[in-house]
């Protein structure tokens, strides 16, 4: 029998007393415990719901965000959709097309308006035409906005004319400062392509190098053709890419800008704001970008067939500077031309003096 600490036997109602207390104490530690636990797993199940609903409020706002988004995004499409049928006239055309260097422009002796026009299948004159869009265009031409399908780095847009549409079925040809236009070089390679995959219709900057070499004619783009009509330009400001135009062009007392920038918008049918317009001086050629149009009624561009466009050059750096030179140059021109004219009257009128004395002389020897 348990024994106290004097050696004693310990009674039974005592060992009965320590044996509950012991059973008592481990039951009250198992309950302790079990309470803990179940009060970490309320508290990790309360952290997760919290969590989840974070979570779900999370994904409620981005599904909300995402059809508010595509909400406005259909809007501005039909927005812009009936702008485009209404300066259409109600034609829309669209198709896609594999782009592919053409100089038929030249091989035709096609110097005027050469830089810009595209040839297309005759499929798309017959569409075209079922389309309405021949009337819409035949006063001025048929125009197209053109952009690159899935260009990397973003899409490129320009617009341009017609050279004629006996080109292959499912290619476009464009010439070669069209296809620079849109990006186009050697990393473009031309992958085999099926014409009939691209006879359908699809629903869908770094700055142009002017000097580079043309593009090698098995360079391929996947561009998209849109109709437009395009208004008369009337205006249009270019921004030099380099204040060296003002400044090199300014030196030189025999350059007329004027005949410089006709003769290269001679060239172009359709300028469209964000393009770059290539103006060659000597053994250069300096490129100018297209920051406004007038009027600006076709998403900033227009046509430049039969019309008189009147041309601003907007500030570069240094622009400033190269005005001055510009005035002074002028200035001395205009100072030149003047000395020359008070040179030639100071002779007429010495000698019209000259003149005078020596009728005066005959005169008085007759008297006499």
């Amino acid at each position: 029998a348990p024994q106290d600490q004097t050696g004693g036997t310990v009674p039974r109602s005592r060992r009965v007393a320590m044996f509950l207390n012991a059973a008592a104490d481990k039951l009250k530690r198992e309950q302790d415990k079990r309470k803990a636990d179940l009060a970490k797993r309320q508290a990790a199940e309360r952290r997760a719901k919290v969590t989840a609903d974070a979570h779900r409020r999370e994904r409620e706002d981005l599904a909300r965000r995402e059809r508010q988004e595509e909400a406005q995004r259909r809007a501005e499409e039909r927005a812009e959709l009936e702008r485009v049928l209404t300066n259409n006239e109600g034609v829309r055309w669209e198709r896609t097309f594999v782009g592919r260097r053409s100089d038929a422009a030249m091989v035709k002796g096609i110097r005027a308006r050469c830089d810009d026009k595209v040839v297309l299948p005759p499929s798309a004159w017959r569409e075209l035409t079922n389309a309405g869009a021949a009337n819409v265009g035949s006063a001025n031409g048929v125009f197209f906005e053109i952009t690159v399908v899935n260009a990397a780095g973003g899409t490129r847009r320009t617009h341009a004319g017609a050279l004629g549409f006996d080109g292959p079925e499912g290619e476009v040809g464009l010439p070669a400062p069209l296809m620079r236009r849109l990006g186009a070089s050697s990393a473009h390679a031309a992958a085999p392509t099926d014409p009939r995959s691209r006879a359908e219709g699809a629903e869908e900057s770094p700055a142009e190098s002017p000097a580079e070499d043309p593009p090698p004619t098995d360079v391929a783009l996947d561009v998209k053709l849109s109709f437009r009509r395009l208004p008369k330009g009337t205006w249009v400001k270019l921004q030099p890419r380099s204040a060296d135009f003002q400044g090199e062009l300014a030196a030189d007392a025999s350059v007329d800008l004027r005949e410089l920038l006709e003769a290269t918008l001679h060239r172009r049918c359709a300028l469209t704001v964000g393009d770059d317009v290539s103006v060659p001086h000597g053994d250069r050629e300096f490129s100018l970008r297209v920051v406004e149009v007038c009027p600006d009624d076709a998403n900033g561009a227009v046509s430049l067939v039969e019309t008189d466009v009147e041309v601003d050059i907007a500030p570069s750096e240094d622009y400033e500077d190269a005005m001055r030179r510009l005035a002074e140059a002028e200035e001395r021109r205009l100072a030149a031309a003047a000395a020359v004219e008070q040179e030639r009257r100071e002779r007429e009128g010495f000698a019209r003096e000259e003149e005078e004395r020596r009728a005066a002389a005959e005169a008085g020897r007759g008297a006499l």
